[in-house]
């Protein structure tokens, strides 16, 4: 198959998921170019229709093993007819879970074929102790060799259906985190800028009053936290700071990038 054109499909609040995604897209080298960051609320209620000749690049983050709980509005309005894709998820070096296969899943389900998977490291959303600096120079230049390797499968692949795509994860897929938990804010240090509010991916905080945020809403995705430029938003629930804690001695030794392909 021609590859006319690469596609981005990419959830990324903190930035790691779409910096690996970017780099498979570069590896894919099609002579065209199409970038649908899906992370804003509104950029979901955009609609875009792929054609013959696409190969997409579909990148989501790992929260809790599994990917964000918005996958129907992540790929709303998004045509798309047996377009082959290369399936990108990044992980805080802690546990992918069933992410990939769920994300495999999904991608299928809504038209596209996928024909390579990647689990990638980025800096873990609640510490900077795990992930740290990842995706790196070295998970990069990876990123570009999948992208390279998943294209040139398809290339080189008259009939599509005839590849198959296994990945590491089980269904039923592991329960989702469904406690109502988001970051505090420090009103001392809050200065109002809003500008958590307009880039909460799913407006959980208050238009009103940016302290204010709705934890049964919040995908814990930790943008605000690490955007804020006062430091005014943190994690603050003990449990879960404790689990940290727990997580950065056990998930300290850095985990190495995992490729799968179709065959």
């Amino acid at each position: 198959m021609e590859i006319k054109r690469v596609v981005t499909l990419t959830f990324s609040p903190t930035g790691g998921t779409r910096k690996a995604a970017d780099a498979v897209a570069r590896g894919v080298n099609a002579p065209e170019r199409l970038d649908l960051d899906r992370t804003s609320f509104e950029s979901r209620w955009a609609g875009a229709e792929l054609r013959e000749g696409d190969f997409a690049v579909i990148g989501m983050p790992v929260y809790y093993g599994r990917v964000p709980a918005l996958l129907t509005e992540f790929f709303r309005l998004i045509e798309a007819r047996d377009i082959p894709a290369a399936l990108v998820v990044t992980y805080g070096n802690q546990n992918l879970g069933d992410a990939l296969l769920e994300l495999s899943d999904e991608s299928a389900a809504h038209g596209f074929r996928p024909v390579a998977g990647a689990a990638f490291i980025a800096r873990h959303s609640f510490t900077d102790k795990l992930g740290t600096g990842r995706p790196n120079d070295s998970d990069l230049a990876l990123a570009v060799q999948f992208g390279q390797t998943a294209a040139q499968l398809v290339r080189s692949t008259a009939d599509l259906s005839a590849l198959s795509l296994t990945v590491p994860g089980s269904f039923p897929y592991r329960p989702a985190m469904d406690l109502p938990i988001a970051p505090a804010t420090d009103r001392s240090k809050c200065t109002g800028c809003m500008l958590c509010q307009q880039q909460c991916p799913v407006q959980a905080i208050n238009p009103l009053d940016p302290a204010e945020i709705d934890a049964w809403r919040c995908l814990d995705c930790a943008r605000c936290i690490q955007n804020c430029p006062a430091g005014a938003k943190a994690i603050a629930v003990p449990a879960l700071r404790e689990k940290i804690a727990v997580m950065e001695a056990v998930a300290a030794a850095p985990k190495a990038p995992e490729l799968f392909y179709a065959n």
